[in-house]
């Protein structure tokens, strides 16, 4: 992706500097990697200076985490909307399925740099605010999977779909999902309408099978 020329861009307020701070974050952690990427670099690219940049955050791996509970927070609220849908549960999870598609380029981006570092919500150590951001986008990440395990077992003991293990159906659904972003780019062969149909299919498949 080229990487975007901002300084033009700087909003005077301190919450648009630090959304762009995530937004030019993000960029720079997809394509060269977040342990390839200087803190510094994000701070020129920004327009700030270094010592400014931790006025947002404490330090880069602060900032990686406020990206993935972002990613998680929006996964949340757009499973969760879809999922309300009692009635009916396997038009629901098509529509949970559906709504994943519906990203911006920002959002893919984002998307795939959880996928690929949320390994280190486990593995890095973290204090301050940094351990604040990650205790609740793990707490984040657990409501998924309790979302889509609760729906999931109440469909089954309904009898609107055959009866498996609502967990690893979960499980398999939430990483089927995810794993698109590891590789998808909007410059790819692919577009978003084909993976929704695609995956729409592939789900629903793995849903009704017994």
């Amino acid at each position: 992706m080229a990487r975007t020329n901002v300084k033009a861009a700087v909003a005077p307020s301190a919450r648009s500097k630090r959304e762009l701070i995530l937004r030019l974050a993000a960029e720079e952690f997809g394509r060269k990697g977040f342990d390839a990427t200087k803190w510094a670099t994000i701070a020129e690219s920004a327009g700030i200076g270094s010592t400014a940049l931790y006025h947002y955050f404490e330090s880069k791996t602060h900032c990686l985490f406020t990206l993935m509970l972002e990613s998680y927070e929006r996964w949340y609220r757009t499973w969760s909307e879809c999922l309300d849908n009692t009635d009916d549960p396997l038009a629901a999870i098509e529509a949970a399925v559906s709504a994943s598609f519906r990203v911006t380029e920002a959002e893919t981006v984002q998307a795939r740099l959880l996928f690929n570092e949320q390994g280190k919500l486990s593995t890095l150590k973290a204090t301050g605010r940094e351990q604040k951001v990650r205790a609740e986008a793990l707490r984040v990440s657990r409501r998924i999977e309790a979302l889509w395990v609760d729906y999931l077992t109440a469909a089954m003991a309904a009898g609107h779909l055959p009866a498996r293990d609502p967990r690893l159906l979960a499980h398999a659904v939430i990483g089927l999902l995810q794993s698109v972003w590891a590789w998808y780019r909007p410059s790819g062969k692919y577009t978003l309408a084909e993976l929704d149909a695609f995956y729409a299919a592939n789900v629903r498949a793995m849903i009704l099978t017994a």
